[in-house]
């Protein structure tokens, strides 16, 4: 009898599968916020999106994490009738169709917001105040690509390669 495991090994995403995830959560993301208040006209880059060590390796090679842009409502949130309830009540949908369940929820100054999780590590966080602001972190993957691969949200230049992984000593 053996103590090894048995079965395929555990496998962990890449880099393309990783962004192309993050880009469908925020894309069905904002196009719910969209269609529950139209009045949010769009949303735009903020901060650049990046990947960024995870703090983890997997099999001793380095992993990344992808941080989304930022994205941020061109025009503000309705005020009226429970307006930022149905905001995350909307993205709420979104998430809990991506396997995402909430982790947590705030409601402070004007400004409420919440964020949702799931078991692989993929985060959706979503905040109102003044804009709508939504942004995603995927979780761990091996970085490196073959091909460039376009921002999180469109349209948008494309994103420089992520280094291939490298061995953590």
């Amino acid at each position: 009898m053996s103590a090894l495991p048995t079965g395929p090994p555990p496998q962990i995403a890449g880099q393309d599968e990783t962004h192309a995830r993050v880009r469908a959560l925020l894309s069905a993301a904002t196009a719910a916020l969209l269609e529950e208040q139209s009045g949010l006209l769009g949303f735009e880059d903020h901060r650049p999106q990046r990947d960024r060590s995870s703090g983890v390796s997997w099999h001793g090679l380095e992993t990344f994490c992808h941080v989304s842009a930022l994205l941020a409502s061109s025009g503000a949130p309705g005020r009226a009738d429970a307006g930022a309830a149905r905001l995350l009540g909307a993205a709420d949908a979104v998430a809990t169709a991506f396997g995402m369940r909430r982790r947590s929820e705030s409601d402070a100054h004007g400004i409420c917001g919440a964020t949702w999780t799931d078991g692989t590590g993929d985060l959706l966080e979503v905040i109102v105040g003044v804009r709508v602001a939504v942004r995603a972190v995927s979780a761990p993957f091996l970085p490196g690509s073959l091909r460039p691969v376009g921002s999180t949200s469109p349209p948008s230049p494309i994103s420089p390669l992520t280094p291939p992984p490298r061995r953590l000593r």
